[in-house]
């Protein structure tokens, strides 16, 4: 039985109509995500160039050399954190050494491309926003492709009558089962007592960020510390930002500084190995 003139006139008319709806939305799906992988390429050219500035200025700078650097990433001045009540501090010598090295101000720079879980007032913005609510609708499996991982890479720099006294630098990210984290921060001397008479540094932490938490380095540098230890301190796997495969472990995102830790296991205070199975093949 055939279909009358008409009813097949109609039918191919859908049916091009599919079609054409088809390849117009596999073409926005292309055009979304070419465009979400150049903004978090983009993005991630734009972090690790502020932590490569932020890696050259030294501590003892004047304020004026870096308002140029904390102008053109967007930072912002905060003021200090209160000073800690040394009475009901358990901690009684860093207690002291903290409240002894309060700063006047401080000035802080974020980047993150999401801005998901970090800083929301430096994030504003309908295209972040849309974005970030992109990334939490779309399903895990999914978003590793897209590029859909959050982080945040930070700077900041505390200013002590009108001269750089500290500066703290560092990433947070997602994993591929957590939160991984690489932090450095550079001083004339570090906190007594836990690190007396070290130039460089290194401990572990564990991050409380909803999800499944994670964990993190810390690595505290003095003038003093060698090229070699500056570069351990401040290496990362660039990948971990916007690779398709995201990072397993703190091996993954820091290697460069386990590797420093093995053959120097003097430096590490809280920290031993990475929790990956080959820390010298992160990427097998």
């Amino acid at each position: 039985m055939q279909f009358p003139a008409f009813l097949r006139a109609l039918y191919d008319r859908l049916l091009r109509l599919a079609l054409r709806s088809t390849v117009a939305a596999l073409v926005l799906i292309a055009l979304l995500y070419c465009g979400i992988r150049a903004y978090t390429v983009y993005l991630t050219h734009r972090a690790i160039s502020l932590l490569d500035e932020a890696a050259r200025i030294q501590v003892g700078a004047t304020e004026d050399s870096i308002l140029p650097l904390v102008a053109r990433y967007g930072g912002v001045k905060r003021k200090p954190d209160p000073p800690i009540q040394t009475d009901d501090c358990a901690d009684k010598a860093g207690c002291e050494y903290y409240n002894a090295h309060l700063p006047d101000y401080a000035y802080g720079i974020g980047l993150s491309p999401f801005g998901v879980m970090f800083a929301p007032d430096r994030q504003a913005g309908r295209i972040r926003s849309a974005l970030a609510a992109l990334m939490i609708e779309t399903p895990s499996s999914w978003r590793d492709p897209l590029s859909l991982r959050d982080w945040e890479v930070f700077a900041d720099f505390r200013i002590r009558a009108g001269r750089v006294e500290a500066i703290h630098g560092g990433i947070y990210l997602e994993g591929r089962t957590r939160w991984l984290g690489n932090t450095w921060e550079l001083v004339a001397d570090l906190p007594h007592p836990e690190m007396p008479q070290k130039a460089y540094s290194i401990g572990g932490t564990f991050l409380t960020f909803p999800g499944n938490g994670g964990a993190g380095t810390m690595h505290y540098l003095t003038p003093a510390a060698t090229p070699e230890q500056f570069q351990a301190a401040r290496s990362f796997d660039t990948r971990c930002l916007n690779g398709l495969i995201p990072c397993r472990c703190l091996g993954d995102l820091s290697p460069r500084a386990f590797q420093y830790l093995e053959q120097h296991p003097e430096v590490g205070s809280t920290i031993t190995t990475p929790d990956c199975p080959s820390p010298h093949n992160p990427w097998p």
